[in-house]
């Protein structure tokens, strides 16, 4: 199974056109080069990218997934991998932390955040309340937190706003990411150490991972 990550796709595409470093990537991304290279490391044991002399590249694994992707996301030919991979990448970490996550709440309120665009033109009063309160709950926690830990929280709230409930269950979080099942749970156990969600182990559903009481709270004064 290939990556379902955004994040994931968005370097791959960004490989096709050439071997990139990692601080590379990173900084047409914006994202920070030691989350790229997590990424790329966990990908490149998968078979889908690999490393020589400081630059990354596609495998033909890779290129044929980068490429099907491609062609998901367009339906003409272009060399145009870079802006690709930054629409790609639109409903990620950066977009909620930055002047569209205040503007969601403060000048736009009825503009949803990027992440659950796909609920536009089909939201009532109590959905479009959720959008807001989403989007108040990931501005408070700016600067708080890795863009690791904000990429949990974000699908962990995506989930939320959609379904109403402040939990997943550990194999839900990582079909939905496509993450590495032990960078995910480390990641976890960091947002646990920070009072941000729980982790429980359920004898007959599994792994729940949740918001914790201090997370509810500042969601319910977000409300």
């Amino acid at each position: 199974m290939g990556p379902r990550s955004r994040v994931v796709e968005a370097i791959l595409v960004m490989l096709i056109s050439r071997p990139m470093r990692a601080s590379e990537i990173a900084g047409v991304l914006n994202l920070n080069t030691r989350y790229v290279s997590s990424y790329l490391s966990y990908w490149k044991t998968r078979g889908y990218v690999d490393y020589d002399s400081g630059f990354w590249y596609l495998t033909p694994k890779g290129e044929a997934y980068a490429r099907s992707v491609y062609e998901r996301e367009t339906r003409r030919g272009s060399d145009e991998y870079t802006i690709l991979a930054q629409k790609l990448l639109a409903e990620q970490v950066k977009q909620t932390i930055k002047d569209k996550t205040a503007q969601a709440r403060e000048s736009s309120p009825g503009q949803p955040l990027p992440f659950i665009a796909s609920l536009k033109g089909k939201a009532d009063n109590k959905l479009q309340k959720k959008v807001e309160t989403a989007a108040c709950l990931l501005n408070s926690l700016k600067g708080s937190i890795s863009e690791e830990e904000l990429e949990i929280l974000m699908t962990l709230t995506a989930h939320y706003t959609r379904w109403g409930t402040t939990y997943m269950y550990l194999d839900q979080l990582q079909e939905k990411m496509g993450a590495d099942y032990a960078w995910l749970m480390k990641t976890l156990r960091e947002l646990q150490s920070k009072g941000l969600i729980y982790i429980y182990r359920d004898p007959k559903l599994g792994i729940r991972i949740g918001f914790s009481r201090n997370l509810k709270q500042q969601l319910e004064n977000c409300a």
